[in-house]
């Protein structure tokens, strides 16, 4: 065989093998929304249901990594517990047939907050802007990356104001 035909038949499998695995653009919007929609409904069950069961999730907001679905439910709920009224509005979606960049406002009060948060930031409201960057493979999200100022929160619910 020359090179050329190596090569063709090459570039031909590589492709093969990463079309087993991707979608639509159309496909990955329709996941976008119905994150964002499963986060407005504070649905656990329904996000988790988004995720692959091995799915890694980052955040500034923990240390390490969690994963799978299990985490999903655990991370949203606390997050939905401690902020009853917690919405999201889409502001910007960047879409391809493989990953998702959303761009997002999260506004609440933190009304019940977990036991080991300052008595004093009960009750305080925040308005974040965040960016979340999902790999889907399958239909379903694999890897979950957010980002967002972690200062600007702490500042919002009085963190620093310790009494």
């Amino acid at each position: 065989m020359n090179k050329s035909l190596i090569l063709a038949l090459t570039a031909f499998l590589t492709a093969g093998a990463f079309s087993v695995h991707a979608q639509s653009p159309s496909l990955t919007r329709k996941i976008a929304h119905r994150w964002i929609d499963a986060l407005n409904a504070h649905d656990t069950l329904g996000l988790a249901s988004l995720y692959a069961d091995s799915a890694i999730l980052l955040s500034p907001n923990w240390e390490g990594s969690r994963t799978g679905q299990g985490a999903v439910r655990d991370v949203y709920g606390r997050y939905f517990t401690s902020t009853p009224d917690l919405s999201y509005q889409l502001t910007n979606l960047v879409v391809t047939d493989s990953f998702l960049v959303i761009e997002y406002i999260s506004s609440g009060a933190l009304s019940n907050p977990e036991s080991t948060t300052p008595a004093h930031m009960k009750g305080r409201k925040y308005s974040l802007q965040n960016c979340t960057r999902l790999d889907i493979r399958d239909g379903k999200i694999q890897q979950q990356v957010n980002y967002f100022d972690q200062v600007a929160f702490l500042r919002q619910v009085g963190f620093f104001d310790q009494h």
